[in-house]
């Protein structure tokens, strides 16, 4: 078998591509870069609002820093919802952003739907960096189901000057 000459060069230089880039080496640089802040959920719902014909999702996210150089910087949140056949129908940031403590905190997403008939929805959510295009943390997904509304009650106050003098 006989290879012609131009052949050999080709093989030759991308196998030093390969030697001198490894394929790996951006794979763990991208890791390192979105795990400097691990998040998980700390409490969700989907329910319908009393006081107006809507439904709001609320997402409490937990964060610990796992790279100190990331402490005290203004960082942000973006929340991305699923309507039930995977279309995305909303995202939603925290609107200034906010300063990553070093002990780690809770931030809370929330939006508001006015489609009522909307039964489910999937929440994507992220830490990202103040522009909102650099992903500093892992992606968590939420599945809620919208829950029952609050039951009304109405109570009467027979005696409410128990704390007058």
């Amino acid at each position: 078998m006989s290879y012609s000459p131009k052949s050999i060069i080709m093989f030759v230089l991308v196998l030093s591509f390969f030697s001198f880039f490894p394929a790996t080496s951006v794979t763990q640089s991208f890791a390192q870069n979105s795990e400097r802040i691990s998040i998980s959920v700390s409490n969700s719902s989907f329910v319908p609002l009393t006081n107006t014909d809507a439904n709001q999702v609320r997402v409490g996210v937990e964060y610990t820093i796992e790279d100190e150089s990331i402490e005290n910087e203004m960082i942000n949140a973006v929340m991305k919802v699923y309507a039930p056949n995977g279309s995305l129908i909303r995202t939603t940031s925290i609107p200034s952003g906010f300063t990553a403590q070093s002990g780690g905190g809770v931030e809370v997403l929330k939006t508001t739907f006015l489609d009522k008939s909307m039964q489910s929805i999937l929440a994507n959510i992220t830490f990202t960096d103040l522009t909102k295009k650099v992903l500093v943390s892992n992606v968590i997904a939420v599945n809620l189901d919208l829950e029952e509304p609050p039951a009304s009650t109405a109570t009467t106050t027979t005696n409410s000057s128990s704390l007058e003098n």
